[in-house]
């Protein structure tokens, strides 16, 4: 069935390739390189080291994950991480794939951004 363009097999197809994709990093030593330099940032920031030196020094991290860099060093409300930080443990143990980890991250992010927008938009005319 065709539906805004999508063939629900090839969707299906898609999603079983990507359950069935090998992880292209190990989960235990992204999350502590991402959690290490989080905190590295957090403490030269609390110490009022200029941006142009936290960046010399977190250039590797900055160039890899540049949003969550911008979030630590303008002191952004980190709390989505903790649900990143769960589905990588969830994957390092086995007990989820990245497919799935990615699912839960993306639902979460959906409930707490993308829905709330949503609440103040009236319907359409056919009721949507």
């Amino acid at each position: 069935m065709n539906v805004n363009g999508m063939d629900r097999k090839s969707v299906d197809e898609s999603v079983r390739e990507a359950e069935d994709r090998p992880l292209e990093f190990s989960p235990q030593e992204r999350l502590v390189y991402i959690k290490e330099n989080v905190q590295g940032i957090k403490t030269l920031v609390e110490r009022n080291v200029h941006l142009n030196d936290i960046t010399a020094q977190y250039a590797e991290f900055a160039g890899r994950y540049p949003e969550l860099f911008k979030k630590v060093v303008q002191k952004e409300d980190l709390g989505p991480l903790k649900t990143m930080f769960v589905a990588l443990e969830k994957m390092g143990t086995g007990d989820l794939s990245q497919h799935q980890a990615s699912v839960i991250v993306g639902q979460k992010l959906v409930d707490k951004f993308v829905k709330p927008q949503l609440s103040g938009i009236a319907p359409d005319s056919k009721g949507r």
